[in-house]
């Protein structure tokens, strides 16, 4: 078997390159914008593409059995329907050419397929859905369960998500462990990009002096301002040193988290966060902030939760 052939018999993470960059498809209108994204940063970063597309044996069932379906233990001899994965692998193919292609349709839920290809996977891509006449998404259950444990970054591309690299990074950034691990993929992803670097941190009701510190151009303001700068200063002050070439602009903003990195996600190519068990960026953790950034953000946004560059 070559390495870009089909592998459709195991549920096993062996079948996807070490390294992988890997999205997860479903048939819907929103692979093609994963893929072409997934298929950029691989070409970019010399990576290997994988094309995952899990199908759920209760699900599957339910469609034909309901009954059958409550009951289901273990049922042999399925036979898979691979067109979503041949078609989209037919497709990548043509269109990349030179990069090393394949593709898994395990019978699992998404969610757990995806998690399980995380252990050894450089990145995740996964779709959302736009809630029709908002500008909220519909943050999926494989969107979100893959967000919440994944081991490699999540990149969530937003239904009509750009793919283009135009834009600078935006880095959400706070002092804590998760946000100077997303600081560091930030970086190396910009260096890649040949792309600047946005930083920004929010804070929102600070008090100096036993005063709530709300007019701007005042010495309380300044100070609050000021100390947190010192704070990112310090935090990148190591991958500045790494990336000298990298044009780094320091935004302190006030205004609620999401918001303010909502906003600036409008002109990004990219939006990184980093997600933690709780507190961070006035508290940046999926399910809350971070929750709220990725349904409404305007670019793409990536989730950073393992321990790998």
């Amino acid at each position: 078997m070559s390495d870009k052939d089909v592998v459709t018999e195991s549920t096993s993470e062996r079948e996807i390159p070490p390294g992988a960059i890997v999205v997860g498809i479903d048939g819907s209108d929103r692979d093609k914008t994963c893929i072409t994204y997934a298929a950029g940063a691989a070409a970019r970063s010399g990576h290997p593409l994988h094309l995952l597309h899990a199908q759920d044996i209760a699900v599957e069932l339910a469609a034909a059995n309901p009954i059958a379906a409550r009951g289901l233990a273990f049922v042999p001899d399925l036979i898979l329907d691979t067109t979503i994965l041949s078609d989209a692998l037919e497709w990548a193919r043509k269109e990349w050419p030179d990069l090393q292609i394949t593709g898994s349709e395990p019978w699992m839920h998404p969610e757990e397929a995806l998690i399980d290809a995380s252990e050894d996977a450089h990145l995740i891509v996964v779709g959302s859905s736009r809630i029709s006449g908002l500008e909220r998404i519909l943050l999926g259950r494989s969107a979100l369960a893959v967000s919440l444990h994944s081991r490699c970054p999540v990149v969530i591309m937003p239904e009509g998500g750009r793919t283009d690299i135009d834009g600078p990074v935006v880095l959400g950034f706070d002092g804590s462990d998760g946000s100077r691990m997303a600081a560091e993929r930030a970086f190396w992803m910009a260096d890649l990009r040949g792309a600047s670097i946005r930083t920004v941190t929010s804070w929102y009701a600070e008090v100096v002096d036993g005063q709530v510190v709300t007019t701007p151009g005042t010495p309380a303001w300044e100070q609050v301002e000021s100390g947190y700068r010192r704070m990112v200063e310090e935090g990148i002050k190591d991958l500045r040193e790494r990336y000298p070439h990298i044009d780094v602009d320091i935004r302190i903003v006030r205004g609620p988290a999401a918001e303010v990195l909502v906003r600036e996600s409008e002109d990004a190519s990219m939006l990184v966060i980093g997600s933690r068990g709780r507190g961070g960026f006035r508290g940046m953790l999926l399910g809350s902030v971070s929750h709220k950034v990725i349904e409404t953000a305007k670019s793409p946004v990536m989730v950073i939760r393992g321990k790998k560059k």
